[in-house]
């Protein structure tokens, strides 16, 4: 079967390359400027098939929409690269990118060449795009102020043509036109298992791999949580897991696996590391007091910025309970930022003085203290 040809955007200099109003180019793709107004316009570049009379075959759409009008589709197609403009013969290149020309005056210059008018399209026939060029311009609209979002786009210039593999009589006499829209269905069908068979070697790479095939992955290297972890720290964590797992139920395994969900190193104390002060005793009794109640307890400390949420530390905790050894229990303590009464601080990790707080005793009810008593008396003076 013949190669297939296609156009993709996916890169900011895909979309750079064409006109904008009013849309801004995001990480993902293109987005619907905010604050600016409520509807926006790219137009790409010429996509060249490099053949005349090219029957172009599909487009493949990534967007966020929302709702039915958000995003709307026009698919333009020709066979010749310029255009008579105002009595001047003018390149469609330099027809689309010129920011002089108004859009209304470009639509009606492009409006004969029209092929398809699609909204929120998501994989679209191009059984009416005839011609060597190919363009489309998307028109995005805010919904509710919501800012719809292009993230991906892929042109097919021509198909397999499974029509060519049927007898002779289903190619002619006017039978072709149906017949092979028809059997473009199944071609569009075939073309995404062929080209996700082709690229399953991409979803071992745990950088490259798509959302959907982390987790399946995670399972294979031992990672039974993967639910807990953020995509981007999931990606990381998977990078070395292979290695880190010679060394599963150790303190350094423990590190790194806490050390990537949290992203920073995490402080661990083990009974052994008390066990040094025992000529102290006064220091020994408030360490073991504090930390460790036997040879087989540790202590783990989390600063609190690196676990904001309770979500985050109830993920942690089911984590580290999930991933020690069995014999052994593990404290975990989270470090608030700042010196409170009751927690212990430690110098350079949350030893720093925090703004003035009052008293709660159930934490509904508050009771002044002498310094909020002097503070909200000087300001009444």
């Amino acid at each position: 079967m013949d190669q297939l040809r296609y156009f993709v955007f996916n890169k900011r200099k895909d979309y750079e390359s064409g006109y904008r109003n009013g849309i801004q180019i995001t990480p993902k793709g293109i987005a619907l400027m905010e604050g600016e107004s409520q509807n926006g316009t790219f137009i790409s570049r010429l996509l060249d098939s490099g053949e005349e009379e090219n029957q172009w075959h599909r487009a493949v759409i990534q967007s966020e929409d929302y709702g039915d009008d958000s995003i709307k589709f026009y698919i333009y197609c020709c066979d010749r690269d310029r255009v008579a403009v105002d009595g001047r013969i003018r390149l469609w290149e330099e027809l689309i990118r010129d920011t002089e020309v108004p859009i209304e005056k470009k639509r009606r210059v492009m409006e004969p060449y029209l092929a398809h008018i699609v909204q929120n399209p998501s994989d679209i026939l191009l059984y009416h795009a005839r011609g060597r060029y190919l363009w489309i311009e998307v028109q995005l609209f805010c919904q509710a102020g919501f800012l719809p979002e292009i993230s991906h786009m892929k042109i097919y210039a021509g198909n397999r043509n499974f029509l060519s593999y049927m007898p002779a009589i289903y190619q002619t006499g006017g039978r072709e036109d149906f017949l092979g829209r028809f059997l473009g269905l199944f071609e569009s069908v075939y073309q995404d298992l062929d080209e996700k068979i082709g690229d399953s070697k991409r979803q071992l790479d745990p950088i490259a791999a798509l959302p959907e095939f982390l987790h399946w992955l995670a399972k294979w290297v031992g990672v039974s949580n993967a639910h807990l972890w953020q995509e981007d720290k999931l990606r990381l964590l998977l990078q070395g897991i292979v290695k880190k797992n010679l060394i599963r139920g150790t303190r350094e395994y423990m590190e790194y696996m806490v050390g990537t969900f949290t992203g920073e190193r995490p402080f661990f104390l083990e009974y052994s590391d008390i066990e040094r002060y025992r000529k102290n005793p006064v220091a020994y009794r408030c360490l073991r007091k504090s930390y460790a109640y036997g040879p087989y307890e540790v202590s783990v400390f989390v600063r609190e910025q690196a676990v904001s949420s309770l979500r985050e530390q109830h993920a942690l905790k089911r984590m580290i309970e999930d991933m020690k050894p069995a014999h052994i229990r593990v404290h975990l303590v989270i470090l608030r930022p700042g010196i409170y009464l009751g927690q212990n601080v430690y110098a350079g990790v949350n030893s720093m003085l925090v703004t003035y707080e009052r008293a709660n005793l159930n934490g509904v009810s508050a009771i002044p203290s002498i310094v909020g008593e002097a503070e909200a008396k000087a300001k009444e003076e």
